[in-house]
């Protein structure tokens, strides 16, 4: 292999040796001196796993860094001079990292790591310093840190750490400037306050502090000196960051555009960095061809008109498959090129797709696979039609219809002859795309969904666009409702789609509130007033709802492939409901015999409570077949996943859990008229190389199309694509290939721009499963692990409840063997459950001193026992807050705002309001999108009193607050976080205490998947306030107070800002006393008065 193509990061040294990751493995490389050829590197593990953060010991023997191997990132520790490594740690958290090693000599020093392990929050990251013996290891005390480096200094051992920064590193956000740019901390004192940049990877590097830090635009290191003077800048980078550095103590060396650097001297002024040469070996594994199964990667299906073959989009290529046998035949597959939404032109033959095989969007029309020969394929419309959303062709296959992302609908035609590749404009929406487009029987209509203003507004259009003259647009609906999915039943009578229209408010359990959980359902408009509507009472006598006889239908001479009539007038007014029950509908479509299939999902709470299991929040949907004729509905497949329609109606193609199969459109299928689809015929080969770069660049045409500012902030994107181009093809792992695009978008300097890889690991999948949790926590004493307290947990949150709970084993009791395995007395029950989460596993306890013999209990333990340390961290804080305030301030924690944030800011509701202040804790809020309702909650006035003989007054509004309203805010609250906490100030609600909030508000409006499976999201949507413009973005908000619990409150049990709060709303509460109900002393007087005198 030559020198510099791989993509190097994660850099350590140790004399002359230097260690780093690439290609999902970790290496040791000589450390040549400048000028020399560098010896071959070697790799210290061969796992082919995601790997990060390798640190040396401090005497050079090992090196510990953290492994995905396991589900999650655990720590493992490695021989430099060859060996297997072993692994350390069994927390199950998704965020351990290693940041070091203490500085004692050999077996002694222990390795420092950060990890939320055993924490209520994924952000609430604490340091841990970690024995090299198997033991656990045990948590620092100076509260939520990013970062931590120790150093003896003199005769006295010094901390060095970074709080208070985003689960981001800089290169991901470049030149953020919110909340949570990091603090320095030197045993305790703070250093650089106003430094204005984000900081990373703090060292202690000679008599020096280096760290990294973006405060001069790019990322660069930086260093000064313990009191925080003499700051310096070390590096000159001006385009790439440098990232990811790290130190022996004298040196440091860091990782900038996919290689590493290094700085000898940091007392020297004008020292320069210098490029490292690095030598690798080996073949490059993950940049090789391999086959993929086709069952686990079907983007998409067109079957053709009989239903017997389909066009099967697969990663990127399309396919020709016959159902039942014979061969998958290619259409498409060029490496490099991403071919989407296939669509079947008629009977002719031919299939059209969207391409990308020029760079922009462009329409491609193949003829299907023949004996004969296969003739090249037709290009239209490069470069015209934006980036394509739908495609949908008439039923003869001689016009497409193509939505695309700036809101246009398009009518392309696909005639050899008669196409001149320029598509034509038949409307642009100002709101976003159109979508939900349908043609009818007779190619001469068009039908769509149509944007209205806001995000959930819709309504049905209509557009005459065969025959002569122009197209004539109508409005099938007004656009008071959510309407889509329109479509033509196959005999071209009547128009139905699905509109979220129901009012039919159901209460909530709780508050009292209303609401419309059931308000869709599909609707009918016959096209002609002459056309009866199936769900009418008719003159005769027949039943509402009782459909039309078949005679009837003959009778009116409506066959399928009659012309389509539609009478403008009363269109409207025609609307009416199907006779089925309102529930959640979607993927609306004709069938033959003039028949609806549709899909029904289950009504369900947003945190899946509602499912028998609460872990399965799957939900899938049932295909429902309706004959309008009979009015009747039919269940079709119980549980699906996607389903097409052939081209004449008659069988649907259903995607069930990775497995494809033909069935009967208008009946249940059986044996006989079912067919399975066998994949394995489509041979798709990947070649990684030419799909990071496809990707590469669709990522870049996809931020461009979407970006919320049509002008990118004055970003010249193309410029930054070009920079980074170059590295794509250093890349050999799907993580890199991820890693590489972070930083892309991190050039927009904007949040909510992220990155995931297409797969963890580049090599084969490892068995994985969760890491088996207690609910509980154990200590060892004496060689015995023994029980000190079981989590509480709260019995209306489903996942808050201990394994542990109801079994009768007591705190004080020691755990002895788990399945029969005696429990390590150093290492502890933690290994035994390494893969137990989920699964039925037994516990053996011995009972505290006298207890009696041994017991034996069965339990589940947890995969994920953050909501129980959660709700126990809720119930601690709602305790100090009691006891500071005297019992007179309630206290509320809203953790996101989403669904599980609503549930649990109602939760307490009722309960915490009705104390005189009340203290609302956002800090950690993790966003989401319910901010309004929360406010909606919060500013409720109380406006009079509900009296009830016997009972406590009621207040009118309800659950009002009574008195003063404080909200703590931290760096960690962000997003919909940062919402409400501007919406507190610029409300009036209260002062806000704690710290500037993230500052991230422009949002991301779903996600983009490229052709290798990596997904991107773009921010779309930008928030603007009264008072502060757009400043909230890459800023935060202030709070009123300013306050920090800095590492020494934290070490010393101190409340710092909880303090503060509630010494914020008593003094509130002194000037402004809460509303208090009447007595009954003012009551009216009832008594009949005495007559007067004549």
């Amino acid at each position: 292999m030559s020198d510099d193509v791989s993509y190097l990061r994660f850099p350590h040294l140790h004399e002359d040796l230097l260690c780093f990751v690439a290609e999902d493995d970790l290496w040791v490389a000589p450390l040549a001196a400048e000028g020399e050829r560098p010896g071959r590197a070697w790799r210290i593990t061969a796992d082919r796993t995601r790997a990060g953060h390798p640190r040396f010991s401090p005497d050079g023997t090992r090196i510990a860094y953290t492994s995905w191997r396991s589900l999650d990132p655990e720590i493992h520790l490695a021989p430099v001079a060859g060996g297997p490594s072993r692994r350390l740690t069994y927390w199950g958290s998704t965020d351990t990292r290693v940041c070091g090693w203490t500085p004692d000599p050999g077996d002694a020093a222990q390795i420092l790591a950060v990890s939320s392990h055993n924490q209520p929050f994924s952000y609430f990251s604490w340091a841990y310093s970690v024995p090299t013996d198997g033991s656990p290891g045990g948590k620092l005390p100076w509260g939520p840190v990013t970062d931590i480096a120790i150093a003896d200094i003199g005769d006295e051992r010094r901390t060095l750490l970074l709080t208070g920064t985003p689960p981001h590193e800089p290169a991901a956000w470049k030149r953020y400037r919110g909340g949570a740019m990091g603090r320095l901390w030197l045993h305790g004192e703070r250093l650089l306050p106003d430094i204005g940049g984000h900081l990373d990877t703090p060292m202690f590097v000679g008599g020096r502090i280096a760290f990294l830090s973006d405060h001069e635009g790019v990322g660069n290191l930086y260093s000064c000196r313990p009191d925080g003077t003499d700051l310096r800048r070390h590096t000159d980078h001006d385009a790439f960051y440098a990232r990811h550095a790290a130190s022996d103590g004298r040196r440091v060396v860091y990782q900038c555009a996919g290689g590493l650097w290094l700085v000898d001297d940091l007392e020297t002024p004008d020292a320069v960095p210098r490029k490292l040469e690095v030598r690798l070996g080996g073949p490059r594994s993950g940049r090789r061809t391999y086959q993929v199964p086709a069952s686990s990667h079907v983007d998409a299906v067109s079957v053709d008109e009989t239903g017997r073959a389909s066009a099967v989009s697969v990663r990127g290529s399309l396919y020709w498959l016959t159902h039942r046998d014979g061969p998958a035949r290619t259409i498409s597959d060029t490496p490099g090129v991403r071919v989407r939404l296939p669509e079947m032109l008629g009977s002719g033959g031919q299939v059209a797709y969207v391409t990308d095989a020029e760079g922009e969007d462009a329409v491609e029309i193949a003829q299907l696979p023949r004996a004969s020969g296969d003739r090249p394929a037709r290009r239209l419309a490069w470069g015209r039609i934006g980036r394509v959303q739908e495609l949908v062709s008439d039923p003869d296959g001689e016009r497409l219809a193509i939505a695309t992302h700036d809101g246009r609908l398009l009518l392309l035609d696909t005639g050899e002859e008669t196409s001149t590749g320029e598509p034509a404009e038949l409307i642009r929406s100002v709101n976003g795309p159109v979508r939900d487009l349908a043609f009818s029987p007779d190619g001469a209509w068009l039908t769509w969904s149509h944007p209205g203003i806001g995000r959930s507004l819709r309504k049905i259009k209509l557009a005459r666009i065969g025959g002569p003259g122009e197209p004539v647009i109508v409005d099938v609906t007004n656009g008071r409702f959510e309407d889509e999915n329109p479509v033509f039943t196959g005999d071209g009578r009547y128009l139905a789609f699905l509109s979220w229209r129901g009012f039919d408010p159901v209460y909530d359990v709780h508050t009292g509130d209303l609401s419309f959980p059931l308000g869709c359902r599909p609707y009918l408009v016959p096209l002609s007033s002459a056309t009866p509507s199936p769900f009418a009472l008719l003159p005769d006598g027949r039943p509402a709802a009782g459909g039309l006889d078949p005679v009837d239908s003959a009778e009116a001479g409506m066959t399928e492939g009659s012309t389509v009539t539609v009478e403008f007038e009363g269109l409207q007014s025609r609307v009416t409901p199907f006779p089925v029950s309102a529930s959640k509908y979607s993927a609306l479509a004709p069938v033959s015999g003039g028949g609806l299939v549709w899909l029904r999902w289950p009504i369900s709470g947003a945190l899946g409570e509602t499912f028998a299991n609460p872990a399965d929040m799957s939900g899938r949907p049932t295909l429902e077949h309706f004959n309008i004729a009979k009015a009747k509905k039919t269940e079709l497949v119980g549980h699906l996943d996607w389903f097409e329609v052939s081209g004449d109606a008659s069988r649907l193609v259903v995607m069930d859990d990775g497995e494809l199969r033909a069935v009967p459109a208008t009946e249940p299928g059986d044996n006989d008229s079912t067919v399975f689809l066998d994949l394995r015929r489509i041979l798709h080969e990947v070649d990684p190389a030419a799909e990071w770069r496809q990707a590469y660049d669709e990522a870049g045409r996809i931020t461009r199309s979407y970006f919320w500012e049509p002008d990118m902030c004055g970003i010249d994107w193309q410029g930054v694509l070009d920079q980074y181009r170059p590295l794509v093809e250093r890349v050999a792992t799907p993580d890199e290939f991820a890693d590489l695009l972070r930083e892309v978008l991190g050039e927009l300097g904007t949040s909510h721009a992220y990155v995931s890889p297409a797969r963890r690991n580049e090599g084969p999948p490892h068995y994985q499963r969760a890491i088996g949790l207690l609910g509980a926590n154990f200590a060892c004493r004496d060689g015995d692990w023994t029980l000190l307290r079981i989590l509480p947990g709260d019995s209306s949150d489903s996942k808050a409840r201990s394994p542990l709970a109801g079994t009768g084993i007591r705190e004080g009791a020691v755990l002895t063997h788990v399945d029969g395995r005696p429990v390590d007395p150093v290492a502890g029950p933690y290994p035994l459950l390494a893969a137990a989460g989920g699964t039925t596993v037994e516990l053996t306890f011995r009972p505290a001193e006298g207890g009696g013999r041994p017991r034996r209990i069965a339990i589940v333990p947890l995969i994920d026992e953050r909501p129980l340390r959660y709700q126990d961290w809720v119930a601690k804080r709602r305790e100090v807050v009691r006891e500071l305030s005297g019992g007179r301030c309630g206290y509320l924690h809203i953790p996101d705002m989403g669904g599980s944030g609503w549930a649990q800011f109602n939760r307490d509701l009722r309960m915490e309001v009705s104390r005189p202040a009340l203290i609302v804790d956002v800090r950690g809020n993790a966003g989401g999108h319910i901010s309004e309702l929360v406010v909606e909650k919060l500013t409720r006035t109380i406006l009079g009193w509900d009296l009830t003989r016997d009972a406590q007054p009621v207040s009118y509004a309800s659950n009002a607050p009574r008195g003063p309203v404080v909200a703590l805010a931290d760096e960690a609250t962000s997003s919909d976080g940062d919402m409400i906490t501007a919406a507190f100030r610029l409300l009036k609600l209260g002062p806000v205490v704690g710290q500037r909030t993230w500052g991230g508000v422009v949002g991301m409006t779903g996600r983009h998947r490229l052709g290798d499976g990596t997904v991107i999201t773009v921010p779309m949507n930008a928030a603007w306030f009264d008072t502060y413009g757009w400043s909230v973005e890459n800023h935060g908000v202030e709070p009123d107070l300013e306050v920090l619990r800095t590492p020494l409150d934290w070490a010393e049990g101190r409340y710092a800002v909880l303090d503060d709060a509630v010494r914020t709303a008593l003094d509130l509460l002194a000037a402004h006393p809460p509303a208090t109900p009447p007595t009954y002393d003012t009551a009216p007087d009832r008594r009949r008065p005495p007559l007067p005198p004549r």
